[in-house]
């Protein structure tokens, strides 16, 4: 997307990266924005404080970093309802989102770190537990948003899957 750097481990990205492994390439206070999404979920808890510090290290002072997480909370709600349309979702190639033969085998996969090829996710969060994070790496405002509510332009063009995510913003 014009006026973003993207860095994956997997697929078109303008950086092939292991952020499991290498911190982010770039300078102290360089950028203005930091955008993830779905994404830090695949790290340790140890390693997303490590990456929110290193987030934090890379904005200028007041700098955005904007992160679209799977919600802890929304997916254990769904189990808890019984939202069976969700959990036995399908994927374009018609296999399974989830893996399970039924919903409690494919909430445990989820929470347990589902995978996506051959990546597995490794901690999931709510809205309170990503911000510790942040609050911990020194960041000053940091606030839950809406999909495509942000201080950033064109986040329409960034934000995705509100039904299972939520959106978090720090300034530094």
């Amino acid at each position: 997307m014009a006026g973003y750097f993207g860095i994956d481990l997997v697929g078109e990205s303008d950086l092939r990266l292991d952020l499991a492994t290498i911190d982010l390439p770039f300078a102290a206070s360089s950028l203005d924005t930091v955008v993830c999404m779905s994404a830090i979920n695949y790290f340790t808890r140890t390693r997303a404080q490590e990456l929110v510090h290193e987030i934090h290290r890379v904005l200028r002072p007041g700098g955005v970093c904007r992160m679209g997480v799977q919600d802890l909370k929304s997916i254990a709600e769904r189990y808890v309802r019984g939202d069976r349309e969700f959990f036995f979702q399908k994927l374009a190639d018609g296999r399974d989102r989830f893996e399970g033969p039924t919903m409690g085998d494919k909430f445990a996969a989820w929470f347990y770190g589902y995978s996506v090829g051959a990546h597995r996710c490794k901690y999931f969060y709510d809205f309170d537990a990503l911000a510790h994070l942040f609050r911990e790496a020194g960041f000053q405002a940091i606030e839950r948003k809406a999909y495509r509510e942000s201080r950033i332009p064109e986040v329409d063009r960034l934000d995705n899957r509100p039904d299972q995510m939520f959106f978090l913003e720090a300034v530094k």
